[in-house]
C-alpha cells in the first residue's frame, strides 16, 4: 500500500511538472541602456516596459542622474560622458547621490572616445588618461568596481581596440576592473562572436558590452538577438550587455520599445524573455 501511495505520487508530481511553466535561467548579465530624455520626455519610462522581468538585472543611461523613476530593484550603473564641464561638474556628487537612491557597484568612464558624432565623446588618448584619473580613478577607493571607455567597433588606427589599447598602455596604472566593447554592423552572428573574442583576447579582463545593434536595413534584430542572447549568457567572460536601447522604435531604429512607447517591440519582447 505504501508503495503504491508512492508510485500515485510520484506520478501526480511529474504531471504537475510538466504542466509548470519553466522558468528561464537568467544569467544575471542582461540589461537596459535607456536615454536620460527622449523627444522631451524622461528616458527612463521606458524602462517599465521590463517590469516584472528576471531576465534585466541593471541598467544605465550614459550619465550620472536619472530624470523619472525607472523600473525599480535593477543596479544602477552611472557614466562620465566626456571630459566636457557639463559632465565633471557635480560628477562625485552625482555619483554619491545615485548611490544613496541605487544599487551602485560599478561606474563606466567616457562613452566612445574614439568618434564624433552619434553620442561619441571624441577625446584624445591622452586627455582622456589624464580625465579618467581625475574623476574616475578616485571612485576605485570607495570600493566601486570601474570599467574602461567604451570604444566602438571601428578598425581604424585611433579606433575601437587600437585607441583602447593606447589608454590602457596610458592609464596602466589606473583600475581597470572591465573594459568596454560596442558594436555595430550587419546581423552577422558570427561576425560579432569573432569580434568580441578578438576584444576580450587583446586585452584579458572581462568585458561588458554596453551597445550593440544591427544597422536599419541590415537585418533582422530579432532573430540576431535569439541567436546571440544564449551566447553572451554563456561566455563566462563576457559579463554584462546591454542591447541599443530601450526607446520607442522611431524610424525603424530596431529599438526595444513600440514606436508609441507603451510596449515591446519583436526584439524586445526576445530580450525581456529569451
Amino acid at each position: 500500500m505504501v508503495q503504491t501511495s508512492l508510485l500515485f505520487a510520484l506520478a501526480a508530481f511529474t504531471g504537475f511538472m510538466e504542466a509548470s511553466p519553466i522558468r528561464r535561467f537568467s544569467s544575471g548579465k542582461r540589461g537596459l541602456a535607456f536615454p536620460k530624455n527622449f523627444n522631451g520626455q524622461a528616458g527612463s519610462q521606458y524602462t517599465h516596459a521590463f517590469d516584472g522581468k528576471s531576465s534585466i538585472s541593471w541598467m544605465y543611461n550614459w550619465e550620472a542622474v536619472i530624470d523619472g523613476e525607472p523600473i525599480k530593484n535593477v543596479e544602477y550603473v552611472p557614466l562620465l560622458h566626456s571630459n566636457q564641464q557639463w559632465c565633471t561638474e557635480g560628477w562625485t556628487q552625482n555619483v554619491a547621490n545615485a548611490r544613496s537612491k541605487y544599487d551602485v557597484k560599478y561606474v563606466l568612464s567616457f562613452n566612445e572616445p574614439d568618434q564624433v558624432g552619434g553620442g561619441g565623446s571624441n577625446m584624445a588618448v591622452d586627455e582622456a588618461v589624464a580625465a579618467h584619473k581625475q574623476y574616475i580613478q578616485p571612485l576605485a577607493s570607495q570600493g566601486l568596481k570601474i570599467g574602461s571607455p567604451a570604444v566602438t567597433n571601428g578598425n581604424d588606427a585611433n579606433k575601437g581596440i587600437n585607441y583602447l589599447q593606447q589608454f590602457m598602455a596610458g592609464c596602466s596604472d589606473c583600475q581597470i576592473d572591465f573594459v568596454v566593447a560596442h558594436y555595430y554592423a550587419w546581423a552577422n552572428v558570427q561576425d560579432f562572436k569573432n569580434y568580441l573574442t578578438k576584444f576580450h583576447e587583446t586585452f584579458n579582463k572581462p568585458v561588458w558590452v554596453t551597445e550593440f545593434g544591427i544597422n536599419p536595413g541590415e537585418g533582422d534584430a530579432d532573430a540576431f538577438l535569439k541567436e546571440v542572447l544564449p551566447w553572451l549568457d554563456q561566455t563566462e567572460w563576457i559579463q554584462r550587455y546591454a542591447y541599443h536601447m530601450t526607446a520607442p522604435d522611431v524610424d525603424g531604429k530596431t529599438y526595444l520599445v513600440n514606436s508609441a512607447g507603451n510596449g515591446l517591440t519583436a526584439a524586445g519582447q526576445t530580450y525581456a524573455s529569451a
